[in-house]
């Protein structure tokens, strides 16, 4: 069983991500225990699409993505209000989420062992830096993760402004 867990943004204005693979299933929280949110995801047994449902079944989003070597590419949300994601690389993991004007930029640094993962989504003055530590955890698929709830969270500060 893989896991991944560890932190987006700091300490005090991030937000935590606890999750856990088997058998091609993640399941696991991010944001805490009261005020966060599930995923539950799937995996094609063949490790060539990651689809699913973060969030509630009435308040959530659906992540629909395709996974071609080092590459990542899908659609968290429907196709009118929803959001591109497209990533990719193995030891820096690189990419876009939401368009070129409502977007963010993602860059990830994988440890040599494949044991951590940090870095930073967004810019550098307006973003949040990524910690997470990684056991028997695809590094791709946990990028994704930490980029959707940093999306995720990003638009619920959006709607409380």
């Amino acid at each position: 069983m893989g896991k991944a867990n560890g932190r987006i943004g700091g300490m005090l204005w991030g937000y935590s991500l606890d999750c856990a693979m088997e058998n091609n299933y993640i399941n696991g929280r991010f944001g805490g225990a009261v005020l966060g949110n599930d995923m539950r995801l799937e995996s094609s047994p063949e490790g060539d699409r990651l689809w699913g449902r973060i969030g509630g079944d009435v308040i959530g989003k659906n992540l629909e993505i395709a996974l071609e070597g080092d590459k990542a590419y899908g659609r968290l949300g429907g196709n009118t209000f929803g959001d591109d994601i497209s990533l990719h690389g193995t030891e820096k993991i690189t990419g876009r989420v939401g368009g070129v004007a409502i977007g963010f930029d993602c860059n990830i640094n994988v440890s040599p062992d494949k044991s951590k993962l940090t870095g930073r989504l967004g810019g550098t003055f307006v973003g949040a830096d990524v910690s997470l530590i990684l056991e028997d955890f695809p590094p791709m698929i946990a990028s994704i993760l930490a980029a959707t709830v940093y999306k995720i969270y990003l638009e619920k500060a959006r709607s409380r402004n």
